[in-house]
């Protein structure tokens, strides 16, 4: 983990962390917008340069602003990874760099179509070359190429967005470039940009709208070229190869909020364990034959809650592997080439797997806190809006993982049995179900190549559409396998961090148990081992809760919820 978050300074020197009192002063008014607080921090903190060159500040403002106000997180990872990464990566100008680091300019990304949903490779907006000023013509060319859902509606913010949209010269197509776009300015919305605000909406809300171009002029500058060359005939020549290729590179930006969603939603899930773990110890629960005790006493809410603290512990161990080749910036950008295929299937499939810890563990903080935990005063339905977004948003999960099914299935499958075994046997298991998932689908595939199974047909899209349930299996097993092995490799110096990772390791092997029944690789015997060992676990968390709390590294005050607090009674109460 961090150095704690809690040391009282208010202004921040070049190249000192952002701390709680700095979010507080800057921040204090999680109702209001999030805009101007997130130019305050952005002009504390980053002093002209943009954040993003500053790994650790960068990462740990994000995660202090996803405990204190998710909105306020929300834009902050818009701005600083979404619009400020690309414009590094791929070949923005100094002074448009320069307005978005200072927070002169709010950032946007306009990647997502009304009528695309997630498939980000089919954009329809178009970006044509006008041969008689060297400049483009950014237009939407039917309503289901509107962009869909931008928080850009606040008409009080001048916004400079990262637009995707396909490169046009006359009626060549050479895929999907990035744009600078400035949708408005301090004296209003842009000629040609129509924004449509959207209803307010009840989780994570913020200004939302549906954007369209109407023939939008877009100097020349602010094409991210990415190393690409337009000559003067309108011949392109472009790094990155063809069309193809070329779109696959500029949606690869996504790694950029991959790296600050799975910061964010990691430190989510850590305060969530950090309110309701002491609201336990506090909280008295009445015993069938008299007398009070605990809730924390009960082994239920012992599972509850210190399984939420080790999927968040977990989740924070994933998410800070891939911060590195997530917001990796070559020097004078990218050029046309970005990380490996691998990385960027690891970085995205890290996003997968931080979520879904993340979810889960907001989820059993809520069960465990009962009705207190429904209102959003005190702040885990707001997290939970935070994890439930993000399982579609930043790439679909289950799109995610049929993805990466495709490349396991062609690559050679993992080891059945893995590096040395781990205390309760875990790492075979992983290793040999990943296998085992892996050798059924190339199976299934070659037969329905060679037509032998009418069920799936010939058609390689049709049997892959039959068989994407086990696509998602495979490519699940595989996250669990490889989750499971960087947790078990990570080096906790700590005994009781080590306990939470050994816990989250068994409980996805208890709550995996039917799948590993099913396919021969446990017995029930060996099954009632692991839960055996899990709550063992737990009983023992219990006399350690304090030290559970202080390893989620989040303080109360920062939080600001009334069961968060020693007297929750009264203020819940108080006039």
């Amino acid at each position: 983990m961090t150095a704690p978050l809690t040391a009282p300074v208010v202004t921040a020197p070049a190249g000192q962390r952002p701390t709680a009192a700095l979010l507080r002063a800057l921040a204090p008014d999680r109702t209001a917008s999030p805009y101007p607080a997130l130019r305050r921090l952005t002009e504390e903190l980053g002093a002209g340069r943009p954040l993003l060159a500053e790994q650790p500040r960068l990462r740990d403002l994000l995660e202090l602003t996803a405990a204190a106000d998710p909105r306020l997180f929300h834009v902050m990872f818009l701005h600083h990874c979404m619009t400020v990464g690309p414009a590094l990566d791929y070949g923005a100008q100094p002074a448009d760099v320069a307005a978005l680091a200072s927070g002169t300019r709010i950032g946007a990304a306009l990647m997502t179509e009304l009528g695309r949903g997630n498939s980000t490779a089919a954009i329809r907006t178009e970006a044509r070359l006008d041969r008689a000023s060297g400049d483009f013509v950014l237009h939407t060319p039917e309503p289901g190429a509107a962009k869909y859902p931008p928080n850009v509606a606040d008409p009080d913010t001048p916004r400079l967005a990262v637009v995707s949209a396909r490169l046009r010269v006359d009626e060549a197509d050479h895929g999907v470039f990035l744009f600078l776009v400035e949708l408005r300015d301090t004296h209003g919305t842009a000629p040609g940009v129509i924004i449509r605000p959207h209803p307010p909406t009840t989780l994570l809300p913020l200004d939302y709208a549906t954007v369209r171009f109407d023939r939008v002029r877009v100097p020349r500058h602010r094409w991210l070229a990415d190393g690409a060359v337009l000559t003067a005939d309108g011949r392109l020549h472009d790094p990155a190869g063809g069309p193809d290729a070329r779109t696959r590179r500029s949606l690869g930006m996504s790694r950029f909020a991959c790296g600050a969603v799975t910061a964010g939603l990691a430190a989510a899930a850590r305060a969530a364990a950090a309110l309701a773990l002491p609201h336990a110890t506090r909280r008295t629960t009445a015993q069938r034959g008299g007398g009070e005790r605990s809730a924390l006493d009960h082994l239920d809410q012992q599972r509850l809650l210190f399984g939420a603290a080790a999927d968040a512990y977990a989740a924070t161990v994933l998410a800070r592997r891939v911060t590195a080749a997530a917001w990796d910036v070559p020097a004078g950008g990218g050029r046309g080439s970005g990380p490996a295929p691998e990385v960027m299937r690891t970085i995205a499939l890290s996003k997968v797997a931080v979520s879904r810890l993340a979810d889960r563990a907001v989820a059993r903080c809520r069960s465990a806190t009962g009705a207190l935990g429904f209102f959003s005063e005190n702040r885990l339905v707001d997290y939970q809006a935070l994890t439930t977004a993000f399982q579609s948003a930043c790439g679909d999960n289950r799109m995610i993982l049929l993805d990466a099914a495709r490349s396991l299935a062609a690559a050679t499958p993992a080891s059945k049995h893995g590096p040395a075994s781990d205390e309760d046997g875990l790492t075979p298991l992983f290793h040999a179900h990943e296998a085992l998932l892996h050798g059924e689908l190339t199976t299934r595939l070659a037969a329905a190549a060679a037509g032998t199974d009418p069920a799936a047909g010939t058609d390689p899209a049709d049997a892959w559409d039959e068989h994407s349930r086990l696509a998602r299996a495979l490519a699940t097993a595989h996250l669990t396998r490889t989750a499971a092995d960087a947790l078990a490799a990570h080096a906790a110096d700590d005994p009781l961090a080590a306990e939470l990772l050994r816990a989250a390791r068994l409980d996805r092997a208890v709550t995996g148990s039917a799948r590993y029944l099913l396919s021969g690789l446990a017995t029930p015997d060996r099954i009632r081992t692991w839960s055996a060992a899990l709550d063992d676990i737990h009983r023992r968390l219990r006399h350690r809760a304090e030290e559970v709390v202080a390893l989620m590294d989040t303080p109360p005050e920062l939080i600001g919820a009334p069961i968060a607090g020693p007297d929750y009674i009264g203020v819940l109460t108080s006039d």
